[in-house]
């Protein structure tokens, strides 16, 4: 997107799908962008950097009921 810097990317594939987590900011402030990847299309969600603490305690919550 324009106007954007890219700060940090990694890539994550699991199964049949790509995972691409982007760190970037623009005028608005830092944001996480994530992007599936799958055959047939993508999808994206975009989370502010001042959220991103509390969707990885979420996130480490599930991954853990699930071991």
């Amino acid at each position: 997107m324009q106007g954007e810097d890219t700060l940090l990317s990694k890539e994550l594939i699991i199964e049949s799908k790509k995972y691409y987590f982007d760190l970037k900011e623009n005028a608005n402030g830092k944001f996480l962008r994530i992007t599936e990847k799958r055959s047939g299309g993508k999808s994206r969600i975009i989370i502010p950097v001042s959220g991103l603490n509390d969707v990885a305690g979420i996130v480490r919550e599930m991954g853990e009921s699930v071991d």
